[in-house]
Parts: C-alpha cells; sequence; structure tokens
C-alpha cells in the first residue's frame, strides 16, 4: 500500500520521460494500481491460500526486477517512487526476507475457495472498485507540467533546428557556441553512457578529429557522480548545472553547429560515420567549403 501511494505521488508530481518501461506513465498507473489491488486483497482476510500464492508469486518477481537493476547499476530499485533506495538494500532488506517469510508462514486450515457471506463479499469488491476507479482517474487525468522552475523535461528530437535550449545551464556553453560538436548526456549510473563514452574516446583518439571538423563533449547530468573522464581523453567534460532536476532518457547525443541542434538521438547513440557525412552535408548547405570537409570526412571514415 505505502509503495503504491508513492508512486502514486510520484506521477502527479514528476513527469516521466516515456523512453522505456520501467519510466512509461501507463505502465506505472498499472503498476499502482496493481499494488492497490494486492494491497486491498491481502488486508480483506479473503481467500487467504490464493492470496498468499499471489503475494508470494508476486514477491518472487520483485526479486527479480530488483536484481536485475542491482546487476545493471540503477540507482534507485524505483519500488517507492520519490524515495531513492539502492536495489541491494531493497532486495535482501525487503524482497528475500518477504519470500521466506511467506514460505515458512502458509495459511493452514482453510478450502483453496473458502468463499466468504455474501454482504462481506460485495462490500469489500465495492470498497476495492471504488478505490481503483478513483485513484486511477485521477492519476490518468493529472499529468505534471514539463517545464517549472523546480524541473525540466529534456527532449532532444525537439531540438533539431534551433538553439540548444540549455546552453546556458551548460557549465562550457560558451564553448559549444562555435564550431561542430557531438554532445553527449550522461547519467553517471547509466551502463549504455558508460559503454558510448567508451566508444566515442575511442574513435576521437584513432582519427583526427578535433581541431579539424568535429569536437567531442560529454556532459553530467545531475545528481552527479564517479568522473567518466580518463587521462589523455580527447573528449572535453562539462556539466548540466544542478540548479533543479532534469529528466531525460540517457545516453542522448545532439550534433551541433554554432551552438545550433542539427541533428539528435536518444538511447541509440549513432555511428561515427552517420556523425560526419552530416557535417559534410551542413556545410555544403550552409555555404562553406563542402569539398574539403567532405575530402576530410571521406579520409577519416576510411
Amino acid at each position: 500500500m505505502t509503495a503504491a501511494a508513492l508512486k502514486g505521488w510520484q506521477l502527479l508530481t514528476e513527469p516521466m520521460a516515456n523512453k522505456d518501461i520501467w519510466t512509461n506513465r501507463a505502465f506505472l498507473i498499472f503498476t499502482v494500481e496493481f499494488e492497490l489491488t494486492l494491497a486491498i486483497w491481502l488486508l480483506s482476510g479473503i481467500f487467504k491460500k490464493i492470496a498468499w500464492s499471489a503475494a508470494l508469486g508476486c514477491f518472487l518477481l520483485f526479486s527479480i526486477i530488483t536484481l536485475y537493476k542491482g546487476l545493471t547499476g540503477a540507482a534507485s530499485c524505483g519500488c517507492f517512487g520519490p524515495v531513492q533506495v539502492n536495489p541491494w538494500i531493497t532486495l535482501f532488506a525487503v524482497d528475500i526476507p518477504v519470500c521466506l517469510a511467506l514460505a515458512v508462514f502458509r495459511p493452514k486450515g482453510e478450502k483453496l475457495l473458502d468463499w466468504p457471506t455474501m454482504p462481506r463479499f460485495a462490500a469489500l469488491a465495492g470498497i476495492g472498485f471504488a478505490i481503483l476507479s478513483i485513484t486511477a482517474t485521477i492519476l490518468a487525468l493529472n499529468k505534471p507540467e514539463k517545464i517549472t522552475s523546480s524541473y525540466e523535461v529534456l527532449e532532444p528530437e525537439e531540438w533539431v533546428g534551433r538553439e540548444l535550449p540549455i546552453l546556458d545551464y551548460i557549465d562550457i556553453g560558451e564553448k559549444l557556441k562555435k564550431g561542430n560538436w557531438l554532445v553527449l548526456f550522461y547519467h553517471y549510473d547509466c551502463p549504455d553512457c558508460l559503454e558510448a563514452i567508451q566508444k566515442y574516446e575511442k574513435i576521437f583518439s584513432e582519427i583526427d578529429i578535433n581541431n579539424v571538423v568535429l569536437g567531442f563533449a560529454i556532459i553530467a547530468v545531475p545528481p552527479y557522480g564517479e568522473d567518466r573522464v580518463i587521462a589523455g581523453s580527447p573528449c572535453v567534460p562539462g556539466r548540466l548545472a544542478d540548479v533543479k532536476d532534469w529528466f531525460v532518457t540517457t545516453p542522448a547525443v545532439v550534433l551541433l553547429t554554432d551552438g545550433q541542434v542539427e541533428q539528435s538521438w536518444q538511447e541509440k547513440p549513432p555511428e561515427i560515420d552517420v556523425v560526419l557525412r552530416n557535417i559534410a552535408m551542413l556545410a555544403e548547405v550552409n555555404g562553406k567549403d563542402g569539398y574539403k570537409i567532405r575530402k576530410e570526412v571521406v579520409g577519416m571514415i576510411v
């Protein structure tokens, strides 16, 4: 019941990225309603043997999900909405103990379908249906704003053709206003981000891109963590100011030309040849020496 309430509060006060199942608003509303249903059922005391089986199955599933999040380096298990709890703490302090307790303490002396009196069953069903209907309606019809003074949802696909709207919040924003830049936004606990950074660092170290046609910058999105820049790295590190909470699915990559967003990618960073060919085409469109840049780009790709 507490977990459902906290998730519901988060849905009413924080926007969702809607980029994967864990941040999809519809899925999270379903999760809240599912947990409320299980809580009401357990509190009602009816069909105890089936309720016990359902509870054990649910907490086994919760254990698997929490274990997955722990192994993938997630900062929070996501079980308690805005309350950040390390997945390993949840796994060993909640999920596994509950599974063990349910396995030991089973309901006894009751038939599988021991029906309660009809008035009691009707009253419980009516109360449960009313609670679920009201909460689902409230959550579905009350989506928080995307931009407020305390948080902002970043949607890189909407930036294309405009100046990067968060330049003033980036500590190296002035540098990004000149020239071509491949900019990668990352969270310190995002495994895909680390993989993308290492991939681009290797590419930028092996071919002479910097100071020719393209610079590479990585921008840490709060909360900050371990520095991802290694000694001798060709990338330029920066930070997004922690003046507010930023909601963005990472890794997010944008191609900038003099501060304007020419292309954007989320979750799946582009191959470097795709980026370089974009730069060559942009040079021709903007009346620059497209032949020279294209010759440099082709040489780098080969």
